[in-house]
């Protein structure tokens, strides 16, 4: 009996130093990956991106402090399970190894596949930049499942895995997260009183593209964008206006369009810089922060776009250390509105705090 005891005690170790080996490979992993998927020149491995990892990374960035929160719970939680191992069922840690496999089955199509040509004829109708934020999403929630399913077991009073306790705390832990954030973007103030009161002089103002109508025509809202930031030029609190925003096919990019309204209102073309290839705020931010802030030694920008939009595009710039302010536009919206464009920016900023996508 003394033997068999031994060794039921010695497999639960087991499981339990599984576990703990699956918890910090993922931590670096994902610490690693937002990194090499936005500023990496060289192969994950190489001494190139690592360099660029160590000067880049900020353990203080929301995003790290996300993972690291994870990862510090999962760490008390097991080590907590292996305090009372004797009282912990087997079968409890063989259901969150497997959960760890499948984890890491999921991680490598998110990671690995999405990039590739096979993947590519497999995503077909939604594209493989929507597979890579499917998986990356449905890993990042069961992710948090299973760190809240080893808190579970560590400190309820009989060791015992209560699946349903730990699906009803994630989702009540999820949904008020996506409600902090939401608030946080609902009622984002911008710093133009900042700006105007104190006569700040940066070094440029980043217009974001938004979509361009029939005719080569601004759209409302890029109209108000290029309008907010003549306004800001005029003022002389930036000495250059980024335009960035790409196109379809056979018209002009919103760049373009961007830069001809400028013109018409009289702004020197030597104080305009075009970007006309991205086709999101990830790629534009990437831009400014490689070509410009970088090559320039630029100190600080102002980014100018919609209110909504405001908190995710600086934390863009902080995860690439680019100082920046932040104005708003005037274009006018609805309740229904704000409400609809803030909701879609809470899940978005959430998937680039956790994994660098956007």
């Amino acid at each position: 009996m003394a033997v068999l005891q031994k060794k039921a005690l010695l497999i639960k170790r087991l499981l339990v130093f599984e576990l703990l080996l699956f918890e910090f490979a993922t931590f670096v992993i994902m610490e690693l990956y937002k990194y090499y998927y936005n500023i990496s020149s060289g192969s994950f491995f190489s001494a190139a991106f690592f360099n660029q990892f160590l000067k880049s990374f900020n353990i203080f960035y929301t995003g790290n402090l996300l993972w690291l929160a994870i990862f510090i719970l999962a760490l008390v939680s097991l080590i907590n399970i292996l305090r009372y191992i004797e009282k912990v069922r087997e079968e409890a840690l063989t259901i969150l190894v497997v959960i760890t496999i499948l984890l890491t089955i999921l991680l490598v199509i998110s990671v690995f596949l999405p990039g590739s040509e096979a993947m590519e004829k497999l995503s077909g109708l939604i594209g493989t930049k929507s597979t890579k934020t499917i998986a990356l999403s449905l890993f990042g929630m069961l992710k948090v499942f299973l760190a809240i399913s080893y808190s579970v077991i560590a400190f309820s009073a009989l060791k015992k895995y209560y699946i349903f306790r730990s699906i009803w705390v994630t989702i009540f832990i999820m949904l008020l997260g996506v409600l902090i954030v939401f608030l946080s973007i609902y009622y984002y103030t911008d710093n133009y009183d900042t700006l105007v009161k104190e006569n700040k002089k940066l070094d440029a103002g980043v217009i974001l593209g938004a979509a361009v109508w029939g005719g080569n025509r601004p759209s409302p809202v890029l109209r108000e964008r290029i309008n907010k930031g003549y306004e800001l030029y005029k003022n002389g609190n930036i000495g250059y206006l980024v335009l960035t925003g790409g196109g379809s096919p056979g018209e002009m990019t919103e760049a373009e369009v961007a830069r001809n309204e400028l013109l018409k209102k009289g702004i020197d073309a030597k104080n305009i810089i075009v970007e006309n290839r991205s086709n999101s705020t990830l790629e534009q931010i990437s831009f400014v922060n490689k070509n410009l802030y970088q090559e320039n030694n630029w100190k600080e920008i102002v980014l100018i776009t919609d209110n909504f939009h405001l908190l995710r595009s600086s934390q863009m710039c902080s995860f690439f250390n680019i100082r920046a302010r932040t104005v708003a536009s005037d274009t006018p919206l609805s309740t229904e509105s704000t409400f609809s464009y803030s909701m879609k920016e809470s899940f978005a900023l959430i998937l680039f705090w956790l994994f660098g996508i956007g």
